[in-house]
């Protein structure tokens, strides 16, 4: 006798929806379970440091040594100021020391000679400095080793001792004048007048501050750019983050030093591993950044999910050269050490990376 086809096997149609409605089922049952064990997101950008560089004094410029989009090194110039103005203020002040140590009977060379010195070094420090902070800020992150930080206190160390031990040069040239000249109100606001000058003609000249690249060039000899003024934006190249939008329900397990894989629209078919670094506390109202906390506010204020920013440092550092400030990523987490999901996770992000292909 033959079997009675069972309820499927009359109606195909019936299977087929079953299994849609299983396969549905899996995978929200899988979404829910992932957005808490692998979480991921689409919305999430590469970025570096940028410094929006305009020069300390005024001035018309000169000349432009470098061309929009150009990768420079540390201190290589990218522009100038007229020097002359300056040029005749330093010819100016020192005329003033000048006519001062006449009157107090003295010889004021070896004063100017230490002035000009001292301003030298008060510019190499100043620059050392903000190298420094930028160094330190890498090591924090753990973009850089701690010898790198211990480098970068190091060389401002020696800044520091340079401008020490010019300040004292400059110091025994005063005393040479005799304490009556060295402490005479006129004398003392002469060469203050003097180092003023030094440094401002030293600030015609403005420099790369790191490896980078030049960006956003609105520049040409005649221009005027007034003190403060931004004349181009600089990325720091030594080092890239992503910063990634997460939904509320994908942090529930991440933590700083999670381990994170990512893929970028510019480097197709290439998987990037790095680490949360930090995770964001707080947003602010509907703008891109809320004037009033100044906390990153959602992208989308209509919707009620909510996204909160997560800093991630890329393993690899320094980053590829084709990989460009504000290119986008996905990144997928992994929050918990589950050998099932973290495989999934692990398909799914290198399909992304097939997939980067068509994008």
């Amino acid at each position: 006798m033959s079997d009675t086809p069972t309820t499927a096997q009359r109606d195909p149609v019936r299977a087929l929806v079953l299994g849609l409605i299983g396969l549905a089922i899996a995978l929200f049952a899988y979404t829910l379970v992932a957005d808490r064990m692998t979480p991921g997101s689409s919305q999430a950008t590469a970025q570096a440091f940028l410094i929006r560089m305009a020069p300390e004094v005024g001035g018309r410029v000169i000349s432009v040594d470098v061309s929009d989009n150009e990768i420079v090194q540390p201190g290589a110039p990218l522009f100038r100021l007229d020097p002359r103005p300056y040029e005749i203020a330093v010819a100016q002040a020192e005329a003033r020391v000048a006519q001062v140590g006449q009157t107090l009977g003295a010889s004021t060379a070896a004063v100017e000679t230490a002035q000009a010195r001292v301003a030298e070094a008060l510019a190499a420090r100043s620059n050392t400095r903000e190298q420094t902070a930028r160094v330190l800020e890498l090591v924090r992150r753990g973009v850089y080793p701690p010898a790198r930080g211990e480098d970068a206190q190091a060389s401002l160390a020696r800044a520091d001792a340079s401008l020490q031990g010019a300040t004292s040069e400059l110091e025994r040239a005063r005393q040479n004048l005799g304490p009556a000249g060295a402490a005479n109100p006129q004398l003392r606001e002469a060469l203050s007048g003097l180092e003023r000058a030094q440094l401002d003609l030293l600030r015609t000249r403005v420099v790369a501050p790191s490896t980078g690249v030049v960006t956003n060039l609105n520049l040409s000899p005649g221009s005027y750019v007034a003190p403060g003024q931004p004349a181009l934006t600089f990325i720091d190249a030594r080092a890239y983050w992503v910063s990634a939008l997460m939904r509320e329900n994908n942090l529930e397990h991440m933590r700083p030093g999670t381990r994170v894989e990512m893929v970028f629209d510019a480097l197709p078919g290439r998987v990037f591993s790095g680490r949360v670094e930090s995770i964001g506390w707080g947003l602010g109202g509907t703008a891109p950044v809320d004037q009033a906390t100044g906390l990153l506010a959602p992208t989308k204020p209509n919707n009620d999910t909510r996204r909160f920013p997560v800093t991630i440092l890329l393993n690899e550092q320094p980053p590829p050269r084709s990989l460009r400030y504000g290119s986008q990523a996905s990144i997928v987490a992994y929050a918990l050490s589950h050998p099932v999901m973290d495989a999934i996770a692990f398909a799914v992000i290198r399909i992304r990376s097939i997939l980067a292909y068509l994008s």
